[in-house]
């Protein structure tokens, strides 16, 4: 029998933060107990609920994810529901965690440390891909025609650009760049070099540079390599201008409110999940082209919780409208944040 919690209506959903309810959960519903219980003490009902992220469209995402959280959630003989999560607002996402709508999530490091922040959320695993990689790039592209073969030559102010960055809290899309291939660079605000700024997803910025419509576009490598395999004319049209350094690849987090138990029991599905059955190695490689999970922790983070301090701190020092006594009490808080920060990242795994 097929559980379908009534509650999750698609205007529930997207109200509440950017959740757009796409699959029924599968297994045999089952009562709830007490070890999977909300923050708030509340018992939490079955299903479980599995939210990914979106870089290529919600039909892409669901499509992906579908065949593998079927086999968990069999493996497991829990109901899962999975959900496509589609608002860029990771405070959102951690609320969704913190009020119990979300159990497990794949989402971007920058999402994944807004939860862990909170403390509602606990990265546990991380992608494999099938090259065997646990890291990936963020990239600037042209198209091969545009005239533009450096990254020096892309940043020079009054050449009436149009550049197509990542929306705000994206990771690889707008984060990594802004920090590493401009303010390393000197370059403390992007925008005054171009004549207009594009927000997009991955695919949307990959498109739009081949199509010659922007002159410069962020993505990353994994999404670059699947945008090859789809339509490979279109991807032919690239140039790669700049890559990043190693990114870790996006992790898998939990609910801090899910039992010790049952978090154990999740962690040795997914990172045994492919290695006894070679049905489950096709479902690993419609994920992303994965090889499998590994164990991870918080501490993958890091770099993460660098970038966002910086970008914090950037915003505050480069602020017109604070007088300087404002600036240093902003800039003291945000140094408090991130002494806590570092405290949390770095405890142990609740799962070793």
């Amino acid at each position: 029998m097929v559980h379908v919690d009534a509650h999750w209506s698609r205007r529930r959903w997207l109200v509440a933060g950017g959740l757009l309810p796409l699959v029924p959960p599968w297994g045999h519903a089952a009562p709830s107990s007490p070890s999977a219980t909300a923050a708030t003490g509340n018992t939490r009902k079955s299903p479980l609920v599995f939210a990914v992220i979106t870089p290529r469209g919600s039909d892409a995402a669901v499509a992906a994810w579908t065949s593998f959280v079927k086999r968990v959630s069999q493996e497991l003989g829990q109901p899962i529901t999975l959900k496509a999560w589609v608002s860029p607002d990771s405070a959102a996402l951690a609320n969704a965690f913190a009020n119990g709508e979300i159990d497990l999530a794949w989402v971007g490091n920058s999402a994944a440390l807004a939860v862990v922040e909170r403390g509602v959320g606990e990265v546990f695993a991380q992608m494999v891909t099938d090259t065997g990689s646990t890291g990936y790039h963020a990239i600037i592209v042209t198209h091969k025609d545009s005239g533009l073969k450096t990254l020096d030559a892309a940043q020079q102010p009054g050449k009436g650009l149009v550049f197509a960055d990542g929306e705000t809290k994206s990771f690889s899309g707008h984060l990594v760049p802004l920090y590493y291939a401009f303010v390393k660079r000197g370059i403390n605000d992007p925008a005054s070099l171009y004549k207009e700024v594009r927000r997009g997803s991955h695919i949307d910025n990959l498109t739009l540079a081949a199509q010659r419509k922007v002159d410069l576009a962020t993505a990353n490598d994994e999404e670059l390599k699947m945008f090859k395999a789809k339509d490979p004319d279109l991807a032919s049209q690239l140039n790669i201008l700049w890559t990043s350094p190693v990114i870790p690849q996006s992790p898998l987090i939990w609910s801090t409110a899910l039992s010790l138990d049952l978090r154990r029991r999740i962690q040795q599905v997914i990172t045994s999940f492919g290695k006894h059955n070679a049905l489950d190695e096709e479902v690993l490689k419609q994920v992303n082209n994965l090889s499998a999970f590994r164990k991870s922790r918080n501490s993958q983070l890091i770099t993460a919780g660098d970038i966002d301090m910086f970008v914090a701190w950037q915003q505050v020092n480069r602020s017109k409208d604070l007088s300087e006594a404002e600036k240093a009490q902003r800039i003291r808080a945000i140094s408090e944040r991130a002494s806590r920060l570092e405290l949390r990242l770095k405890l142990p795994p609740s799962v070793l």
